[in-house]
């Protein structure tokens, strides 16, 4: 193994990050979750040496890669495929030898602290957590998971705030119970919200219907944690705050869609969807028929909008 990774040539990561990376800056600025970057992999053999600041979540998407890494004075060579993740911790020198990469593409996640107080996206379980390092496993939810986020941000965000941070929250929590050290406490697995905030949540869902609703306003409405938050959430309604809402928001614009005449892209607008591409892209998948369709088989029709004053 030494001898082949003699021949490999270090390169300047940072700037192979600016000339391979695929989410433009005008992408990752909508983006309100944990940062996010998909990267082309370059063939060849190359070398690199970096100390992450805070935890890194790597998955590779599409490819193959054959490296070596070293955690810790700990080496592994492995043969790569798509669906492979590694961690690496905070504070800690990686040192990856690529011997050869084919169609290579990763998704990058910084799991950084200093972002995640500021959007209050942990608890104290999850910042006090110690995550196992890895250099190979699979975890094939965690990685649908990750890809999903690379596809809202190369969309545009169109699902919003809440998406972008329930995916965040999700992939913490994911990680603190497949490669925390300890258990969480049993208190933080049990509960769920009671009579009066479940009407809480519901009466913010509706009056916030047409605003961009985020993970933040729910929390604190209820007093809550964000993580905590959306624990008790799936426990109550057996599915994540933003699938909820979502299915809140396609209903409502169904009712609109077949017993009004309101533009559907006035509809897109009133029931909180980003455009009425968003709307048709929802409503089909949920009811395997356009909004134009729905509304056809009706009775109904459009009337014509009215002219902006």
């Amino acid at each position: 193994m030494t001898s082949r990774l003699s021949d490999c040539t270090p390169v300047d990561m940072p700037a192979m990050v600016r000339r391979l990376g695929l989410l433009t800056p005008a992408q990752l600025s909508r983006w309100q979750g944990l940062p996010v970057l998909c990267l082309d992999t370059p063939e060849g053999a190359w070398n690199h040496k970096f100390t992450p600041a805070s935890a890194v979540l790597s998955l590779l998407d599409e490819g193959t890669i054959t490296a070596g890494i070293n955690v810790l004075r700990r080496g592994t060579e492995s043969d790569l495929h798509a669906g492979s993740l590694a961690l690496f911790n905070a504070d800690r020198e990686v040192r990856a030898n690529q011997l050869g990469s084919r169609n290579a593409r990763r998704i990058v996640v910084d799991v950084d602290v200093a972002t995640l107080a500021h959007r209050g996206l942990y608890d104290d379980d999850l910042v006090s957590a110690t995550l196992r390092d890895g250099c190979e496993f699979n975890d094939p939810s965690l990685a649908a998971v990750l890809r999903e986020m690379a596809r809202e941000i190369q969309r545009g965000c169109p699902n919003g705030t809440l998406f972008a941070e329930s995916l965040s929250v999700g992939v913490l929590m994911h990680l603190c119970r497949t490669r925390g050290t300890r258990p969480l406490p049993a208190s933080r697995e049990s509960g769920r919200l009671s009579t009066a905030q479940w009407a809480r949540v519901n009466e913010l869902i509706i009056n916030e219907s047409s605003s961009d609703l985020s993970l933040s306003a729910l929390s604190q409405a209820l007093g809550l944690s964000k993580p905590h938050f959306v624990r008790l959430f799936r426990r109550t309604a057996g599915t994540s705050p933003h699938r909820y809402v979502m299915q809140m928001r396609i209903e409502r614009a169904r009712r609109l869609v077949v017993t009004s005449e309101v533009p559907l892209i006035e509809i897109a607008s009133e029931a909180g969807f980003a455009s009425q591409s968003h709307l048709t892209h929802l409503f089909q998948r949920t009811y395997g028929i356009t909004p134009g369709d729905a509304r056809r088989q009706s009775g109904r029709k459009t009337r014509a909008r009215r002219p902006r004053e």
